[in-house]
C-alpha cells in the first residue's frame, strides 16, 4: 500500500537543518526544533499520564469517527492513554511549537483524555486552547484531568467536530491541531469551515498522515494545493501553513534528529 510505502520514502528523504532554504522553515527548524523542553513540563506530563494509566475501568465510548484501530467501543482511560499519540518525540514537537510562537489561541478537534490538550496549554500558559470532543464520557475523564492538575487554560466542547466548526464566530485560531476523525473527507470538510477561523499564518498540524491510504491521500492533496504554500512531512503528524507570501514548497524532515533536550 501506497501510505506503508510512504514510510521507507521517508526514511530516505528526510533531512536535518542543511540545504533548506526558507527562511521561515529554517528558523522552524533550526530555532523551534532546538527549543529546550522545561524539566516541569516533562514531570506534569508524567505525572498526567500516570493518573490516566492506572484508570482501568471500562466505558462506553461514542465513536464520532473512524474509529480505532486497535480498540474496541468499550474501552479504558489506561487503553486510551496508551495510544495517544500527544507523547514521547511528538508530544515534545507540539510542546516546542506552541512553546516558540505562542499562539494566542489554539484548537484542538480530538480531546480524548488529554494529553495533547495538556501539551498545547502547558506550551503557552498564556494562551488559550479550544478543545472539542465528540464522546461526553470520554471527555468527562479529560476534564477531571485538568481539574486534578490545574489546566486552567483550556475551554472544553463536548459535540461533533462539523458542529462545532459551523457555529459562526469571529475567533480566528493560530494553531488547529487534528486529532479526531482519521478520513479524507471528514479532514478537508474540516478545513473548509476553518477557513473562515484562520488566517495566514495558522499553523495546521494533522495526526497519523500514514494512519491509511486514505489519510495519506488527504495529505498529498494538501501537499499538492494551492492553498498551502508551506508543507511539512514530520513521519507520524503533517504541519500545513497557508503563506501566501512564501513560494510554494514542501520539506521532509525527521524529528529524531533534532534531540529533545531539557533544562
Amino acid at each position: 500500500m501506497k501510505y506503508k510505502r510512504s514510510w521507507f520514502t521517508y526514511f530516505l528523504k528526510s533531512k536535518g537543518r542543511h540545504g533548506i532554504h526558507s527562511p521561515f522553515v529554517f528558523q522552524f527548524v533550526n530555532e523551534c526544533l532546538t527549543t529546550k523542553v522545561t524539566k516541569n513540563f516533562v514531570t506534569l506530563r508524567k505525572s498526567f499520564i500516570k493518573t490516566l494509566l492506572n484508570d482501568k475501568e471500562l466505558f462506553e465510548i461514542k465513536d464520532l469517527g473512524v474509529g480505532s484501530k486497535k480498540l474496541n467501543h468499550s474501552r479504558s482511560v489506561n487503553k486510551l492513554a496508551k495510544t495517544a499519540s500527544s507523547k514521547g518525540i511528538y508530544g515534545d514537537l507540539l510542546w516546542k511549537i506552541t512553546r516558540f510562537y505562542k499562539p494566542n489561541i489554539s484548537l484542538e478537534l480530538g480531546t480524548s483524555v488529554g494529553i495533547g490538550t495538556l501539551t498545547l496549554a502547558e506550551g503557552n500558559k498564556t494562551g488559550i486552547v479550544h478543545t472539542v470532543e465528540g464522546c461526553s464520557a470520554t471527555l468527562y475523564k479529560a476534564e477531571k484531568q485538568f481539574s486534578e492538575f490545574k489546566i486552567n487554560n483550556c475551554i472544553t466542547f463536548n459535540s461533533d467536530f462539523n458542529d462545532f466548526l459551523s457555529i459562526h464566530s469571529n475567533i480566528k485560531y493560530d494553531l488547529v491541531f487534528l486529532d479526531g476523525n482519521h478520513s479524507k473527507s471528514a479532514t478537508l470538510s474540516y478545513l473548509e469551515l476553518l477557513k473562515d477561523k484562520s488566517h495566514d499564518q495558522t499553523f495546521f498540524i494533522f495526526d497519523d498522515i500514514r494512519w491509511s491510504e486514505d489519510m495519506w491521500d488527504m495529505w498529498q492533496e494538501l501537499v499538492e494545493s494551492e492553498g498551502f504554500h508551506v508543507t511539512i512531512d514530520l513521519g507520524r503528524m503533517g504541519i500545513a501553513l497557508k503563506r501566501p507570501e512564501q513560494v510554494k514548497e514542501h520539506f521532509i524532515l525527521r524529528p529524531k534528529i533534532f534531540k529533545t533536550s531539557y533544562f
